[in-house]
């Protein structure tokens, strides 16, 4: 027996906020998508509802929103081809139609890398989605990022050659360097607190230090045990 197809009332549901907007059309959508290997690990309608607030903060329509996460997810699949991901998102365009067995070459190829290339740079939806869709990637692989931290502490205070060491201290600069443009918090997830940044300020401070003294020669470093966050830098993790 196949899967159960969904109904308006199904979906009206598990988007509460926008119940008066679903259309049979939209769910016509949402039960042709299923069985894409795309969404065989998680249901776009799962993914709908886990990032709603994207959809209410852009004040954006179902179908848009829809749209938005099937191009990301065709985006992902097709190792980046903005082309390819968007004619698979938008087939039941006209524009799109009159377009989606164009040569790669020609003109009418052309103009739709380029519509593709504005939606992927300029949809304030998708550009959310993308960097919202890597937070529980980032938030999984936390701990391990900062194992991967100290062993690159530990290569610099006790590695027999110097050479290493310095080395060591040059990844671990780039490793607890800041972000050159603000970082967008998230509302899932977890937001790094102070005391992690307190930590990675300090660390990227005595890597210069370290990086210093090795290339003048020094062979004595310093204690890497005094390193401690600041009192009032310590806060609960914020959990949304």
């Amino acid at each position: 027996m196949g899967e159960k197809l969904l109904t308006v009332e199904d979906v009206q549901n598990a988007l509460p906020s926008r119940k008066n907007a679903i259309t049979q059309e939209l769910v016509d959508v949402l039960n042709e998508v299923k069985d894409e290997a795309e969404f065989q690990g998680e249901p776009l309608l799962n993914t709908a509802v886990v990032y709603e607030k994207l959809m209410i903060n852009n004040k954006a329509s179902v179908r848009e929103f829809v749209d938005a996460i099937r191009f990301c997810a065709y985006l992902v699949t097709m190792d980046d081809n903005y082309t390819e991901a968007y004619k698979k998102t938008f087939y039941y365009r006209d524009f799109v139609k009159e377009r989606i067995s164009a040569d790669t070459k020609s003109i009418k190829y052309a103009e739709l890398t380029s519509a593709a290339s504005r939606y992927r740079r300029n949809n304030k939806l998708v550009a959310d989605l993308l960097v919202y869709s890597q937070a529980p990637l980032e938030i999984m692989f936390l701990g391990w990022r900062y194992k991967a931290v100290g062993v690159l502490a530990d290569t610099m205070m006790n590695a027999k050659l110097d050479r290493d060491k310095i080395n060591a201290a040059k990844e671990l600069l780039v490793a607890t360097k800041g972000p050159e443009t603000k970082r967008i918090e998230l509302d899932i997830g977890v937001k790094e607190n102070s005391a992690i940044a307190s930590l990675n300020e300090q660390l990227s401070v005595m890597a210069g230090k370290q990086v210093m003294l090795l290339e003048s020669g020094a062979r004595e470093l310093s204690d890497f045990g005094s390193l401690k966050p600041k009192q009032e830098d310590v806060v609960d993790a914020e959990i949304y």
